[in-house]
């Protein structure tokens, strides 16, 4: 998602860039703010956070420029980052004196490093709430600039509840299918709850969080699968995915192989496998199939639900799950024999 961020800014930079050699179309000409917006809400998260930058102009080398601070985040006094919740039938206008039933502002910080790359890295400035968020409400974003007047905003609705319902015991295994000629692992969840407030999911992804001990401390791995649509528009409805063993098997070796040598043991006092399905809205989603590279020469409009700037501002969930305790033996012994330290092990 970091790596979209950085495609829409350097998307805008280009823009400006080819369209240089038009000699009526001056690149450093009167400067117009844009500014560019990340934020992705989650009612199960502790903290949610929003990114601001922005866009620049000047003479010279744009790389060199994209590396100095100034040149696309906003200083911490320049800019008011404000979140209102509305009863959907009280947000015409969007009135945040009269109607908003829960107003948030948000905290500005430096602590969080974004990986090094072309932009500037040292310090990424993000604006961060610890407020319960609440699926009853449509939350609506404004970003003032205090220095210039500016106002951009965004509106977006949390993901309702759903249910992860298979398998539904707590012994985890894979069984074989004769149709897909291998083990496999059946997960279905729930679409959306009947009485569940907020929007209903439109893509989901589910993972599996394997936990064990290393050296003595606890650490754990998620096994991730390929995302799902959801086709359905009424609730309560079920949606399935086959996870086979083969690329559970493969991505543990895989992901506790790059942890180098060491002592592993499966857990025995707490869940040791963790079935996660994630999902977003359909700004999300959107979002994100409209940054996936196809092979095209043809170039993707940048996708924004940002008024008067650029980004992307949607919800997700990341915390809807099933855990199990005990597995069958045959899943133990075949992560025994990838060779990744798994020794003196207690059947549980």
């Amino acid at each position: 998602m970091k790596k979209n961020l950085t495609l829409i800014i350097a998307l805008i930079i280009s823009i400006v860039t080819l369209n240089s050699c038009d000699v009526e179309f001056d690149p450093n000409g009167k400067w117009q703010e844009t500014t560019i917006i990340y934020g992705v809400l989650d009612q199960d998260a502790d903290t949610n956070f929003i990114r601001v930058q922005k866009c620049f102009l000047g003479e010279g080398n744009y790389i060199e420029f994209a590396k100095q601070k100034d040149s696309i985040y906003y200083r911490q006094d320049e800019l008011e980052v404000s979140l209102y919740g509305f009863y959907e039938w009280e947000s015409s206008g969007w009135d945040t004196i009269n109607n908003a039933r829960q107003k948030i502002y948000l905290n500005y910080t430096e602590s969080y490093t974004k990986p090094e790359g072309g932009f500037y890295s040292n310090i990424a400035p993000v604006y961060y709430t610890t407020t319960k968020l609440i699926p009853d409400f449509v939350y609506y974003l404004v970003i003032k600039n205090l220095k210039t007047g500016n106002v951009v905003t965004s509106t977006t609705k949390l993901v309702a509840n759903y249910t992860v319902n298979e398998p539904s015991n707590s012994r985890f295994e894979f069984k074989y299918s004769v149709p897909f000629k291998q083990n496999i692992l059946e997960c279905k969840w729930i679409n959306q709850s009947l009485t569940a407030k907020g929007i209903m999911g439109r893509l989901y992804q589910p993972a599996i969080k394997f936990s064990f001990l290393e050296n003595g401390q606890v650490q754990h791995i998620f096994i991730d699968f390929s995302t799902v649509s959801n086709p359905f528009f009424d609730a309560d409805r079920t949606i399935s995915y086959i996870a086979t063993e083969r690329e559970f098997l493969s991505q543990i070796k895989e992901k506790i192989g790059k942890r180098g040598v060491a002592e592993r043991k499966f857990l025995l006092d707490e869940p040791t496998f963790e079935l996660y399905v994630y999902a977003c809205n359909e700004d999300l989603k959107a979002y994100m199939e409209n940054n996936t590279p196809e092979i095209s020469l043809s170039e993707r409009p940048i996708y924004t639900n940002v008024n008067n700037g650029v980004g992307i501002f949607a919800s997700r969930r990341l915390h809807v799950k099933r855990s199990y305790s005990t597995w069958k033996e045959v899943v133990e012994g075949n992560i025994e024999d990838l060779g990744l330290g798994f020794v003196n092990v207690v059947q549980p």
